[in-house]
């Protein structure tokens, strides 16, 4: 499922002051960890939820891992990870999952 989000256009008045702003880092280590991510075919609430703070994270090599695939029982109004019931569909997901963590 694709999510679009429409932004207002920034105005002088709505923009981050420059003190806010901090330089994304997407090393080595974040890179390594992104592509353990897509070849495990994994989901991450990192992604799902559209965390800002993905690549502080993951250039440490943590991530959160979510099992069952990428849809979430819970409701909370701060998060876009996507609610239902989750639909366990792959049986090989425990042991891709065990891999990457092992390789963290």
């Amino acid at each position: 499922m694709s999510r679009f989000f429409i932004r207002p256009k920034a105005t002088i008045s709505n923009r981050k002051p420059d003190w806010l702003k901090i330089q994304v880092r997407t090393g080595q280590n974040y890179k390594e960890l992104k592509g353990m991510v897509r070849d495990g075919n994994l989901n991450t609430v990192c992604e799902e939820a559209l965390c800002p703070n993905i690549y502080e994270c993951w250039e440490r090599r943590s991530a959160t891992v979510m099992i069952l695939g990428d849809v979430c029982t819970r409701s909370c109004s701060f998060c876009s990870v996507m609610t239902g019931k989750p639909v366990w569909d792959d049986p090989d997901e425990p042991h891709r999952t065990a891999l990457a963590v092992k390789q963290m």
